[in-house]
């Protein structure tokens, strides 16, 4: 009889497990789980920063100053506009720097003086000058001065400059048959 009661007991207690069981399974399948989603989405693109340079501010990034290079004397002096345009997608302030490249075996950029102003060309070749106050200054026999920067330009906005090369009257006798490049950047450039 211990017998049939330990199994009947066992029939039981295999019986309530299996409730459990159910009633648990009945229960994880009747829990419902309610959402709700929210997306931000940006969309982000970066800008451009480039300027153009020319006599009108063509889209270009290179420029060749129309001024008689050659036959250069003690005295002389030349003075052409330049435009420069702001063709970025944004506002930039940009900066003037200038440099000399000699060719030739001479010192002949060395020598030169040469001034940009925001003013415009008074009178003709060999005796044009600029108008205006200098922005940036390079005396003879000295360098160009570091970086100078400008006001910022809008997109599409432009800043006509004049920019005269001058030889001086005291220039040396050994400057004779000598050649230089004289270069001005003009570089925008936004953040660090």
């Amino acid at each position: 009889m211990n017998r049939k009661l330990g199994s009947r007991r066992a029939i039981q207690i295999k019986a309530l497990l299996s409730i459990g069981i159910l009633a648990g399974f009945g229960a994880v399948s009747t829990l419902a789980a309610w959402t709700g989603t929210a997306t931000a989405t940006s969309a982000i693109s970066a800008a451009t920063v480039s300027l153009g340079v020319g006599e009108t501010a063509v889209d270009t990034a290179s420029y060749n100053v129309p001024i008689n290079g050659a036959n250069w004397y003690p005295g002389m002096s030349q003075a052409v506009v330049v435009v420069v345009k702001n063709t970025s997608s944004i506002a930039v302030p940009y900066s003037i720097t200038g440099s000399v490249v000699e060719t030739g075996g001479g010192s002949l950029g060395n020598a030169l003086n040469v001034v940009v102003t925001s003013g415009t060309v008074t009178g003709t070749a060999p005796a044009a000058t600029c108008s205006g106050a200098p922005v940036v200054s390079k005396p003879a026999s000295a360098a160009f001065p570091a970086p100078v920067v400008r006001p910022t330009l809008n997109p599409g906005a432009s800043a006509t400059l004049c920019v005269q090369y001058t030889l001086p009257l005291n220039a040396a006798n050994t400057l004779q048959g000598s050649s230089t490049t004289v270069k001005l950047a003009f570089t925008a450039t936004i953040g660090s």
